[in-house]
């Protein structure tokens, strides 16, 4: 391409001055001095791209996808729009701030499948262009407050993050119209975690987790969305979720798209997806108590109460000055029951109280009431100056009595038992749930003569049955003893004895003696016979 023009057919003094071809050159030059500034253009351009990435001609994108590249390569140019390093496993799992310095006019930034574990602090704080973030399918397995500060979002992705937990303030500072944390293996999540996202926010996906329940608290948020999925998450179908599930009846369309929410629990509803269930399918299971332990030594007593429920209820000791302790139900997702242990020291012995179990969930409360009595001491030996010495065992008050009263839809059992089961001397057996107390306050024994309570031990209860048991069996030996000595002599007298009726009259010379010899005598004299003297 020459940059000079020569006007053929004149003489070449006439071709140097001539106004016309002076202009001509100028004209010339200029436009080859364009053409080269275009071409120094286009070089720096295409320059910058780095290695192993590919820039589309004419924009600002770089695309680094799936080139086996160990670090975010170094050369990307300044004013980068889209950057792209998907599928790439990087040796260094913490992202920071420097790794995306002087790239503020970045738009779009994806890094999935990067092998990502970490987010330091205001790693993004450069990028206040940034509106679309993926970070998809890492290994980040925890989120901290402020991670996301400063960034004015359309899209945050950090969905298939396995486990992943997210701080409290893990979005404070930051707005997003679109958040998907789908499939995460997630089961809790505090509905105070997306607050900092209020009025932003119109697109959240949950579907594919482990939610099993959502407090009401999430009903403000879902309100204001247009986009909603929790379709894939084993609910737990009681009057708990009962408002989810009139939410989904009355905004059906916020679910379309993505599958629709289903029950997983309990058996009854198992599999069904709420379009196809009814307000009376989400139901609650009032209380039970499982069992009730009183355990006593001399200073310091211990009263168990277990009940199950669904939801798992949350448990109260309330004591005799109203005083009361709470039970949490345990976060573990396989217990089905809660327990409250309450320890009671500085005591009477005299004193006889009423303490209250309280088994409390959204179908109601159930109360467990009895009256303790603390267990009198083993009789202590009086200090006297002879050889032996006598002691007096100290008996409660005659009002005193373990009296259960049961408010519940069904009966604890319960047992109580010495801390040290080798020394179960100066202690009591007490038990509740007895075939007698089902009926209400009834006394675990009989009054006693002197107004004191009678309290029988298992080997009473069994000496009692034993020695019953032998007496019956003597008696019942001795009655048929008797009965066949009876037997015997009422035979031998009927042998020997003369009926009760009168026998025919004997003739008149038949004599019946008591001695034989003396009948033949007279029956002898009484035919005349000669050779007897009459």
């Amino acid at each position: 391409m020459g940059c000079t023009t020569r006007m053929r057919g004149l003489p070449p003094a006439a071709q140097t001055h001539h106004p016309f071809q002076l202009r001509q050159r100028r004209f010339n030059q200029c436009r080859c001095l364009l053409a080269l500034l275009l071409l120094l253009c286009s070089v720096q351009t295409t320059f910058p791209c780095p290695r192993d990435c590919f820039c589309e001609p004419h924009s600002k994108n770089v695309h680094c996808a799936n080139r086996g590249l160990t670090s975010i390569p170094e050369g990307i140019p300044f004013d980068t729009i889209e950057l792209v390093l998907n599928q790439n496993t990087f040796q260094n799992p913490d992202l920071t701030r420097r790794n995306f310095t002087g790239l503020v006019k970045l738009q779009k930034l994806y890094m999935s499948r990067c092998g990502i574990e970490t987010i330091a602090l205001d790693t993004f704080t450069d990028l206040a262009d940034l509106d679309w973030l993926d970070i998809s399918s890492n290994k980040i397995s925890f989120i901290a407050d402020y991670t996301f500060r400063g960034l004015h979002l359309k899209h945050l992705f950090i969905n298939d993050n396995q486990n992943i937990q997210l701080s409290s303030g893990a979005f404070a500072g930051m707005s997003t119209q679109g958040l998907y944390i789908h499939n995460c293996a997630m089961s809790k999540l505090s509905v105070e975690v997306m607050s900092p996202l209020n009025g932003t926010l119109r697109t959240l996906w949950m579907d594919s987790n482990r939610f099993e329940t959502f407090s009401e608290d999430w009903l403000y948020l879902f309100n204001t969305l247009g986009h909603l999925r929790l379709g894939r998450n084993p609910f737990h179908c009681n009057c708990e979720i009962g408002w989810l599930h009139k939410y989904f009846l009355k905004h059906t369309s916020v679910f379309s798209g993505g599958e629709h929410p289903s029950c997983s629990t309990p058996a009854l509803v198992r599999n069904k997806r709420f379009s196809n269930l009814t307000a009376d399918d989400f139901r609650c299971e009032l209380p039970t108590f499982r069992n009730v332990d009183a355990v006593f030594d001399r200073e310091m007593g211990k009263l168990t109460c277990q009940a199950r429920g669904d939801p798992n209820p949350t448990m109260y000791w309330i004591r005799p000055d109203g005083t009361t302790e709470t039970y949490y139900p345990p976060q573990s997702e396989d217990s089905d029951q809660n327990e409250g242990v309450m320890y009671m020291t500085n005591v009477k012995l005299t004193d006889s109280a009423r303490y209250k179990c309280v088994a409390s969930n959204p179908a109601g409360n159930v109360t467990f009431s009895l009256n303790v009595v603390w267990p009198l001491p083993p009789p202590q030996p009086s200090s006297t100056t002879t050889a032996t010495s006598s002691t007096k065992t100290q008996t409660p008050p005659s009002d005193a009595k373990n009296v259960i009263v049961a408010d519940a839809t069904s009966q604890p059992s319960g047992r109580q038992y010495p801390r040290d089961e080798e020394d179960r001397s100066g202690y009591e057996d007490w038990s509740v749930n007895k075939p007698e107390m089902k009926k209400g306050a009834q006394e675990t024994g009989s009054p006693s003569p002197d107004g004191t309570d009678a309290r029988f031990t298992i080997v009473d209860i069994v000496g009692a049955v034993v020695g019953t048991f032998l007496l019956t069996v003597l008696i019942c030996v001795l009655s048929a003893q008797l009965y066949w000595r009876r037997r015997e002599r009422l035979k031998a007298e009927d042998h020997y004895s003369v009926p009760d009726s009168k026998p025919p009259l004997a003739p008149a010379r038949l004599y019946i003696t008591g001695e034989e010899g003396e009948n033949r005598v007279r029956m002898l004299n009484n035919h005349g016979h000669p050779d007897i003297p009459t």
